[in-house]
């Protein structure tokens, strides 16, 4: 939509999403199960929308303390993808591996449970951008004391 009087453009822009890959100091990684769609019911990284004047970093530690009450710290930047969501329309995600700072998890009305795993006993991981952002991130990886 646009004003041919005075110029002005409407953009449909795509919306901004942060999500925290995150660890603990035993490289385990930190899954959340959702309680509200999108993807209902699924095991996902913490995430969600940026607000106003965030930067995509502080978002990120924002959902992950909101979702988990869990603190960290950015650790990389493992990528930013853009995708079609048929409840929200175009998203920009953007995703950073996070060191969780302690590990007492205290969930909010967003998700069910919340927990660390080992590559061994990882819930199953359904949502295909979460799916590729673990395999991106190359968790886990072979020695964490390079970046503790």
């Amino acid at each position: 939509m646009s004003c041919p009087r005075c110029g002005w453009v409407h953009y449909i822009n795509p919306l901004p999403v942060a999500i925290a890959l995150t660890v603990n100091r035993n490289n385990e990684l930190l899954m959340i199960r959702r309680a509200h769609e999108p993807a209902f019911n699924e095991w996902a990284l913490p995430g969600g929308f940026l607000e106003a004047g965030e930067r995509p970093e502080e978002g990120c530690l924002r959902e992950l303390f909101e979702e988990t009450s869990l603190e960290g710290t950015i650790d990389k930047l493992i990528g930013v993808w853009h995708l079609e969501s048929g409840l929200y329309g175009s998203l920009i995600a953007v995703a950073y591996r996070v060191i969780a700072a302690h590990e007492r998890i205290s969930i909010n009305h967003e998700v069910f449970e919340a927990g660390f795993y080992r590559p061994d006993n990882m819930p199953p991981v359904r949502i295909p951008l979460h799916r590729q952002i673990i395999a991106e991130s190359r968790w886990p990886e072979r020695d964490l004391s390079l970046t503790l």
